[in-house]
């Protein structure tokens, strides 16, 4: 624009960007043109305030603002403004970046992350309630039975021996129950057999046969916990809403990729936006990683894959 802030250059990515024709804009004030109302007037000011004073707060910086198209939409974009120096007098050159995907992808970010926390909170939540409902009430119920053997030792020594019976029934009740909250939390077989190791241990338990093709990585640990618990919540999935016979877990890593693909027989039509938190959660844990999540279910009986693609460390 020059001095009078009258639009005199408009490039072919501008008309593409703000829905106009360079030759219809061209002569017109660039506030009316691209500056959403609310903005008209502190752009006006600060064109004013430039040539009185040489006080400029955007020049050759980069700033983010709302712009407006042709059709009144708006839209969050990225502004550079330099000063030229033109044949009669001076002139401004502004390049403006669409950054609306930047900022959709931003918020995503943003709200997978806070739902990696809450579904933390709720883990340790469901914890604590299972501790509490399960080994904690047999450990309370094995140090009842001491106490009321212990009491009856000198008087009935035989009911002595059945409380005691029942106290060693209830804590290996309560040992158990904690080696089923472990192997929710962090299989041992994973730290100690790995990956491979661990995602056939869980497929053996299913209810039906999974392929496994598993490649023999060395993973930090932490991403090595959130592909197993990917690949055991995404199985889970398919056990409960798939109606699948079988089901198939390949994991690979190609240069500084890892790709995990998750397939199934079953009835398709799985989508991340139905309402349900199971597909969410997947695509959090993978988000979290600055992984990349894909799903493709188109129904009919096509089955569902699950793709995940996540950078490795170097």
């Amino acid at each position: 624009m020059d001095d009078q802030g009258l639009i005199t250059y408009f490039n072919e990515s501008s008309e593409r960007t703000f829905g106009y024709r360079s030759g219809d804009v061209i002569g017109r004030e660039l506030a009316e043109v691209i500056i959403t109302p609310p903005q008209r007037d502190a752009h006006r000011r600060g064109l004013e305030r430039y040539l009185s004073t040489g006080d400029s707060r955007i020049l050759d910086r980069r700033i983010e603002l709302t712009a407006m198209r042709a059709d009144g939409s708006e839209f969050p974009a990225e502004l550079t403004v330099t000063h030229v120096d033109l044949p009669g007098g001076m002139g401004f050159t502004g390049f403006v970046r669409d950054i609306t995907e930047r900022i959709e992808t931003e918020q995503e970010l943003r709200a997978a992350r806070r739902r990696v926390i809450e579904a933390a909170d709720a883990a340790r939540e469901r914890l604590t309630r299972d501790i509490h409902d399960g080994a904690q009430q047999h450990f309370v119920n094995t140090l009842i039975n001491l106490q009321l053997a212990e009491q009856k030792w000198s008087t009935n020594v035989e009911r002595s021996r059945e409380l005691l019976e029942i106290a060693v029934s209830e804590a290996q009740a309560g040992i158990e129950t904690l080696r089923e909250l472990a192997a929710g939390i962090h299989p041992a077989i994973l730290r100690d057999g790995g990956l491979a190791a661990a995602l056939d241990a869980l497929a053996i338990r299913l209810p039906i046969p999974v392929t496994l093709e598993v490649a023999q990585l060395e993973l930090p640990v932490a991403l090595e916990a959130s592909v197993y618990f990917f690949c055991s919540e995404a199985l889970a999935n398919v056990i409960k809403h798939a109606a699948a016979s079988t089901a198939s877990v390949t994991v690979t890593r190609h240069e500084d990729q890892l790709t995990i693909e998750i397939r199934d027989d079953g009835v398709g039509g799985a989508d991340i936006g139905s309402g349900g938190t199971g597909l969410i959660g997947l695509a959090d844990r993978v988000t979290a990683h600055d992984g990349h999540f894909e799903l493709s279910s188109p129904g009919e009986g096509s089955g569902t894959t699950i793709t995940a693609r996540i950078p490795l460390p170097a």
